[in-house]
C-alpha cells in the first residue's frame, strides 16, 4: 500500500505540517462591538459618550464619568445564516446560538484631597467576535477539480516530500499517481473533461471573549484618562468537508468510455468521488493594553481619543486531516494525518494596533450622539513560532491586506423612564474598501431602555450583513464562490446602580 509509504517517511515533512495562514491572523485581529444592550443599541459607539461598562474595551477613559457604582449582566439570542452560491447553484443554511454579551463591574468614588476629582476601577467581559455558522457550497465544478490543485502541490517532487495534509494523502488515495519516477511528474485519476459536483460543508463555532481591567481618573469634570488590560479568551473549531462526485457517472472505465489518463497498475477502477475533510480547533488567551483620555471641551461637547496595542495572543492547535476516494470498479481508500489522535501545534497571532477618534454631541439630559472612528493596518498581524515558520505567511499579510477604518455612529433619547436608541456601523475590509464592496460589515441597531430608581433594563436589536468570496481550495483551479452574510441578535441587560 501507499499509504505504508507516506507514514514512515512523515518525520521528514516538518514545513508542511502546518496550516495556519494569512486567514488566521485576519480572522483573530477583526473584532467587532459588544458588552451592554445600551452600547449595542448604539452600534457600540461609545468612545467620547463614556460611563457604560462596554467603555473599558473602547475607550478606558470612559468608565472615569462614572460617579455610581453599576453591575450589569447581559445575554443574548442569536440567528446567522450565510447564501452561498456557485457557478449558478446556491444553498442557505442557519444557526442559532445563546451567546454571553457582556459582565460590568464599576466602582467610582471621590477623591479626598480634591472632591472635583474621583477614580473609577472596572471590571467587563465583553464577546467581541462570535464565529458560528453553518454553510453549504454547492455546484458543478465547470469542469475543474481539487485534483489539480494536488498536482499543482506533488509535481517536482519525491514522495517522500509530498504534503501529508493534502498531496500526500491524495497519492495515498489513488487521486494523484506518479508517472515519471526521473521528474517526479504526476497524474490524476480525475478526468476533468467530464464535469463533477463540488460541495463544501463548513461548520464553524466559537468566540472571542474579552476580560477587561480598568482604571480611569476624573480631573474636575474635565479631563478623563483611563487605562484597561485587556485578556481576550478564544475558542474556535473549524470543520469542512469538501468532496467531488462523478454524479453522472462518466469516468467509468469501459471500451466506450476510454481514458486518456495513465492508470497505475493496481487497477483501481474509474473514478467515483472523493472527499477531503479538515478539522482543528483553536484555543488560547491574549493581552493588550488600551489608553485613552476625553476632554469634555463644553457642557454639549465631549471629544475623545485612545490607542489599542497589539494583541499577542499565545494559540494551541488541534488538527487532523482526513481524505477517502471511492473508484467504480470496488476500489475505496481512506487515509488519516496524523494517523492516530490527531496533532498539536503551538504558535502566536500578533493583531494590528488601533487608533480610535470619538465626538459626543449633548443636549442637556434630553439626547446624545456619539462618533467612533477607527484606523487599523491589517498589514501588522502576523504570525509566530519557534523556530520560525511563518516567515512567508507574514509576507502574504503585507503584499495582500491593507490600513482600512471604521464607523460607529450612535443616538440615544431620554424620554423618562424610557430611552430610545439607534445605531449604524461600518467595518471596512482587511483589504482596503470602506462603506461598499466584498467584506465590509454593516451594522444597523437600535433599542430602548428603562430605568426605576437603581434598577435598569435595556433591550438592543442588531442586524449584520456581510457579503465576501470565497474559493473551496487553490484559487487558481476553482471557480469563485459568493456568500452572502446576515446575522440578528436580540440582547438584554439588567443592571443596577449602587
Amino acid at each position: 500500500m501507499k499509504f505504508t509509504f507516506i507514514v514512515a517517511s512523515s518525520c521528514l515533512l516538518t514545513g508542511s505540517l502546518f496550516s495556519q495562514n494569512d486567514i488566521d491572523a485576519i480572522r483573530y485581529s477583526q473584532t467587532f462591538f459588544g458588552g451592554t444592550s445600551r452600547s449595542k443599541a448604539m452600534a457600540g459607539s461609545f468612545g467620547a459618550l463614556g460611563a457604560d461598562g462596554s467603555a473599558m474595551g473602547i475607550n478606558p477613559a470612559g468608565i472615569g464619568l462614572y460617579r455610581k457604582g453599576d453591575v450589569n449582566l447581559s445575554l443574548g439570542l442569536k440567528f446567522f445564516s450565510v447564501e452561498a452560491t456557485h457557478n449558478g447553484t446556491s444553498n442557505k443554511n442557519f444557526k442559532a446560538s445563546v451567546p454571553f454579551d457582556g459582565l460590568t463591574l464599576v466602582g467610582a468614588w471621590d477623591s479626598k484631597q480634591q472632591p472635583d476629582n474621583h477614580h473609577a476601577l472596572g471590571l467587563s467581559c465583553n464577546q467581541i467576535a462570535n464565529f458560528n455558522s453553518n454553510i453549504t457550497i454547492e455546484g458543478m465544478a465547470n469542469y475543474k477539480s481539487i485534483a489539480n490543485d494536488f498536482l499543482y502541490s506533488a509535481n517536482g517532487k519525491a514522495l517522500k516530500n509530498l504534503d501529508n495534509t493534502y498531496s500526500g494523502m491524495a497519492y495515498d488515495n489513488y487521486i494523484i499517481d506518479r508517472f515519471d519516477t526521473t521528474t517526479n511528474l504526476y497524474t490524476s485519476l480525475i478526468n476533468t473533461k467530464y464535469d463533477l459536483l463540488q460541495t463544501k460543508q463548513i461548520e464553524l463555532r466559537g468566540k472571542i471573549n474579552e476580560w477587561n481591567f480598568n482604571y480611569a481618573y476624573g480631573y474636575k469634570d474635565k479631563l478623563y484618562l483611563g487605562a484597561s488590560l485587556g485578556i481576550p479568551v478564544i475558542s474556535f473549531s473549524h470543520n469542512s468537508v469538501y468532496s467531488e462526485n462523478d454524479i453522472n457517472d462518466s469516468m467509468r472505465l469501459s471500451t466506450n468510455n476510454s481514458q486518456a489518463y495513465y492508470y497505475p497498475s493496481e487497477g483501481v477502477g474509474g473514478f467515483s468521488n472523493m472527499s477531503y475533510q479538515e478539522t482543528y480547533k483553536t484555543t488560547g488567551t491574549g493581552y493588550n493594553l488600551k489608553v485613552g483620555a476625553i476632554y469634555r471641551a463644553a457642557d454639549f461637547i465631549r471629544l475623545g481619543a485612545s490607542f489599542h496595542s497589539p494583541t499577542i495572543y499565545n494559540l494551541t492547535d488541534g488538527y487532523v486531516y482526513k481524505m477517502s476516494a471511492n473508484y467504480d470498479e470496488g476500489g475505496s481508500f481512506t487515509t488519516q494525518y496524523p494517523p492516530d489522535n490527531g496533532g498539536k501545534y503551538n504558535y502566536q497571532v500578533i493583531t494590528p494596533m488601533k487608533f480610535i477618534g470619538s465626538v459626543a454631541f449633548l443636549y442637556k439630559k434630553l439626547g446624545a450622539v456619539n462618533i467612533d472612528y477607527d484606523i487599523i493596518n491589517y498589514k501588522q498581524a502576523s504570525l509566530q513560532s519557534s523556530p520560525q515558520e511563518f516567515t512567508g505567511v507574514n509576507a502574504v499579510i503585507r503584499n495582500k491586506y491593507s490600513q482600512t477604518s471604521n464607523l460607529r455612529v450612535g443616538a440615544e433619547a431620554n424620554l423618562e423612564p424610557m430611552f430610545v436608541r439607534l445605531g449604524y456601523a461600518m467595518y471596512g475590509s482587511p483589504f482596503g474598501e470602506t462603506f461598499t464592496g466584498d467584506f465590509v460589515r454593516t451594522f444597523i441597531t437600535g433599542g430602548l431602555g428603562f430605568r426605576r430608581e437603581k434598577l435598569y433594563l435595556d433591550v438592543s436589536f442588531t442586524r449584520s450583513m456581510q457579503n465576501e468570496n470565497y474559493y473551496m481550495y487553490n484559487p487558481k483551479f476553482v471557480d469563485r464562490s459568493t456568500l452572502k452574510n446576515s446575522g440578528t441578535t436580540i440582547a438584554v441587560t439588567v443592571g443596577s446602580k449602587f
